[in-house]
């Protein structure tokens, strides 16, 4: 292979190719292109970044050129080959949804108590359901959400391993290039430098 700072288009093949599978990440992908070439996963990953620390997403250029397929075939198939979509413009600011919401339960307790409406004239008056209006009439506040269950994250298949090699030292670049080649696994490297400096702060 050439430098990391070559272009794309004047990389060479690699010997072994293997094809792609519909569906898998670009950096399963690249972990299977490098066991079949005798090459560590981290050291590919790092070689298709194109960026001297190595670390970042792998260049769909590079990786097409290495693999010997077009960049085309690999957006199809690889989840997360494809560029991220552009984010939307936001339009004006609006109201928190909880100031809204206590907003619209006084406009519905005030129609209630002035006009003497029914619970039907004001779901059909506000655009809500039944429920909005017997919760607005029982209370002038909606009720708080309830805190939400964390989601699970990528280091937690892995804590105890990585809580083990940080017990032995290891740098976060050991940790994520000791994921990538002896545990077949990939996250982030910021992600793990996080995560040590959190675990070591603590």
């Amino acid at each position: 292979m050439k430098s990391a700072s070559d272009p794309a288009e004047r990389l060479n093949r690699l010997p072994v190719q293997v094809r792609p599978r519909f569906g898998e990440t670009a950096d399963a992908y690249v972990r299977r292109l490098a066991r079949a070439n005798h090459l560590k996963p981290s050291y590919l990953h790092g070689f298709l970044t194109g960026t001297p620390n190595w670390f970042g997403r792998p260049q769909l250029e590079r990786l097409a050129a290495l693999a010997d397929r077009s960049p085309e075939v690999l957006e199809r198939v690889l989840t997360d080959a494809r560029p991220p979509r552009r984010r939307r413009k936001t339009g004006p600011s609006r109201k928190p949804k909880r100031t809204a919401k206590t907003e619209l339960y006084q406009r519905i307790r005030h129609d209630a108590e002035a006009e003497g409406l029914s619970m039907r004239a004001l779901v059909r008056r506000h655009h809500v359901t039944w429920r909005t209006v017997r919760a607005a009439l029982d209370s002038p506040e909606p009720q708080p959400r309830k805190p939400m269950t964390r989601r699970p994250s990528a280091i937690d298949p892995v804590k105890q391993l990585i809580d083990s090699l940080i017990k032995e030292g290891h740098t976060p670049k050991e940790i994520w290039a000791s994921l990538m080649d002896e545990h077949d696994t990939s996250i982030s490297y910021g992600t793990i430098r996080l995560y040590v400096h959190e675990h070591t702060a603590s």
